[in-house]
């Protein structure tokens, strides 16, 4: 399919001084730096879809080698932000507190589903309430929380002991509402009220440990991986690893992008309509993500007879629809943000620091998307797996990895013959009583050469004709 302006490429990487002055100006490039491989420049105008993005330029070093610099974008993973890891070290804790036991119990029966990671099943404890209730009395308040007084309702029961939960937090222990969490935030499925559930847990937690109330328990060992601490790496380990550490730093950027669409809210930078064009349904994709990486990490720490690489991909496939929105928007998206970015920079957040970095942010979702067939084949074509089943279900996952790509490239597509149309509908004075609402979706846009007559074993090739545009249901082609 054309599309013009074409994708430019150069062979220049930006380089970003190590004293990034947030709040400081910076100067703005005649070209876009996309960050794709971390080598590649596109044109602000550009409308390339997004397979043809995928592709790294070669970066030719300076003569005195690298140079090394201290801007966010470069950040490698920090393995204990997952939400897995968190909830790891989380239950470590939770040993510590008496009486705690029963409520691990529970916990430990969920490990015997097959569809079982520590996360869910910490959420699923602590939305019955009652874990909460022991988790605040081993402060040992001076009123501490009666279960007995709380509603025996089972339906009613797990938010009313959310609420004397979070009702202690605030008149006991003094912790001050902003900084609480909501029972919505434990009761909802979202990832980021979790998160703010489990740093008051922690936080009540520490109020313990400061006064001496937590057991002195022997550390539960954590397999963090297939491999042991000395075992020889293989090529499969290496892929895996690249899988997982890329996946951390991926869910990483995509937190720092949404804190900093939190900032620029919070400090009423930029009005809401302007940072929903910008940032889209961010916080959206973060919570999939946030989901994905889970079951990612879950398949990292199985032995490797029973890891199957495949499935996160298959079973999460529907939700990467929420990637479509996104990386439709994202030109228009990169576009405001270059005109708003005086304001942008007010926030002085670290992805802010120039409009290269809120840009290459900006294009992470698109990034991601086209590594992970890349990743998979690698891992099918030199990962020494010679078991047949396993090998289909790295197949199937291939392929919805793949199918997953197609359909954002297909949406950028969608979005560039919309614009296409919407542009047609003024540069057209005269459309002798058509009505182009009824033409249905734009379906080509540029020059294309139609040969028409006969077929070609009957040797009867009449003139070529070349048309601009044609339509889903116009009959006549547009000229």
């Amino acid at each position: 399919m054309a599309h013009a302006p074409a994708l430019l490429r150069t062979n220049t990487a930006p380089v970003f001084p190590a004293d990034n002055n947030y709040g400081g100006s910076s100067t703005m490039s005649s070209f876009r730096t996309s960050h794709l491989s971390g080598a590649t420049a596109v044109n602000s105008a550009s409308t390339t879809s997004l397979a043809s993005m995928t592709s790294a330029a070669t970066i030719i070093p300076p003569a005195n080698g690298v140079m090394a610099t201290a801007n966010i974008i470069n950040q490698r993973a920090d393995a204990s932000r997952s939400l897995y890891q968190i909830c790891m070290a989380l239950k470590q804790r939770l040993a510590k507190v008496p009486g705690f036991e029963v409520h691990l119990e529970a916990i430990e029966r969920d490990a015997m589903s097959s569809e079982y990671n520590p996360v869910d099943s910490l959420w699923d404890e602590f939305r019955t309430g009652d874990p909460l209730l022991t988790i605040f009395n081993c402060v040992k308040p001076d009123s501490p929380i009666n279960p007995n007084e709380i509603t025996q309702d089972e339906a009613r029961r797990p938010k009313a002991a959310t609420f004397k939960f979070i009702q202690g937090c605030l008149q006991q222990l003094e912790i001050p509402s902003s900084e609480c969490f909501i029972v919505s935030d434990l009761m909802n499925t979202d990832t980021t009220g979790f998160l703010k559930v489990i740093q008051i847990i922690n936080r009540v937690l520490d109020r313990a440990e400061e006064r001496g109330h937590l057991l002195e328990v022997q550390p539960i060992p954590v397999n963090g991986g297939p491999e042991g601490p000395t075992a020889q790496m293989t090529y499969r380990d290496h892929v895996i690893r690249e899988l997982v550490d890329t996946e951390r730093k991926y869910v990483q950027d995509l937190e720092n992008l949404h804190d900093l669409k939190k900032s620029l809210l919070d400090k009423a930078v930029l009005p809401g309509d302007v940072a929903y064009q910008i940032f889209f349904n961010i916080h959206q994709i973060l919570d999939f993500q946030r989901k994905f990486l889970i079951r990612v990490e879950t398949t990292n720490s199985m032995p490797q007879a029973a890891q199957q690489w495949g499935t996160p991909f298959i079973t999460h496939e529907q939700g990467f629809d929420i990637y479509q929105p996104f990386i439709a928007n994202q030109r228009k998206a990169a576009k405001v943000a270059n005109q708003m970015f005086d304001k942008i920079q007010l926030a002085e957040h670290p992805v802010a620091c120039d409009f290269n970095t809120l840009d290459g942010f900006l294009l992470k979702p698109m990034q991601r998307l086209a590594k992970y067939p890349l990743l998979l084949k690698d891992l099918l074509k030199r990962g020494d797996e010679t078991n047949p089943e396993t090998r289909a279900e790295l197949e199937r996952g291939i392929e919805a990895a793949e199918r997953v790509l197609k359909q954002a490239d297909e949406a950028v597509n969608r979005d560039l013959l919309d614009e296409a149309l919407e542009e047609l509908r003024v540069r057209v004075d005269d459309w002798k009583n058509h009505r182009v609402e009824q033409f249905g979706k734009l379906l080509l846009h540029g020059v294309y050469t139609v040969t028409t007559g006969r077929t070609d074993q009957e040797k009867d090739v009449r003139p070529v004709r070349k048309f601009p545009r044609f339509y889903h249901t116009a009959t006549n082609f547009l000229v």
